[in-house]
């Protein structure tokens, strides 16, 4: 019984050695702080929003491509998760992607994620569709509470 333990584990480990993993989705450069306030508080302006607080925890802020973020895997496996009201819903969709990559931002009625492109475009993200967006939609809400950079 031990040997087939043994065997068991040691199978499960020489598998686990073979099994490509995703690097994280890299950043394709930074903007400074200024820059990524300017960005989102002309978003603010745009949303006739100018109560919002921001909050951007580093001096640089990463910047993605458009297109690394549109084929990422982790954008696909976080909304391909189940909706569960009140258990599993749109705040833990979005804090899993921003424990990946994306900022979080909460406006009076649901939580999303955000992110700032290689040409310091804004874009939305709702990570239950994995659907990036310039403008937010009607039920998403139209009013930002708080951005939170990454």
């Amino acid at each position: 019984m031990k040997e087939l333990v043994v065997a068991i584990l040691d199978f499960i480990f020489k598998r686990r050695s073979v099994v490509p993993v995703e690097a994280p989705l890299a950043p394709c450069g930074t903007i400074t702080i200024h820059e990524a306030s300017s960005i989102l508080l002309d978003k603010l302006d745009e949303l006739n929003d100018p109560s919002a607080e921001i909050f951007l925890p580093d001096a640089d802020i990463k910047v993605y491509r458009k297109s690394d973020v549109e084929k990422s895997k982790g954008i696909k496996e976080v909304s391909a998760l189940h909706y569960v009201a009140e258990t599993h819903d749109c705040d833990d969709f979005a804090a899993i992607l921003f424990g990946l990559f994306a900022g979080l931002v909460w406006t009076n009625v649901h939580a999303l994620n955000w992110f700032i492109d290689e040409n310091s475009t804004f874009w939305w993200i709702e990570p239950q569709t994995g659907v990036m967006s310039r403008t937010l939609d009607t039920w998403q809400g139209y009013e930002v509470r708080f951005f939170v950079g990454r």
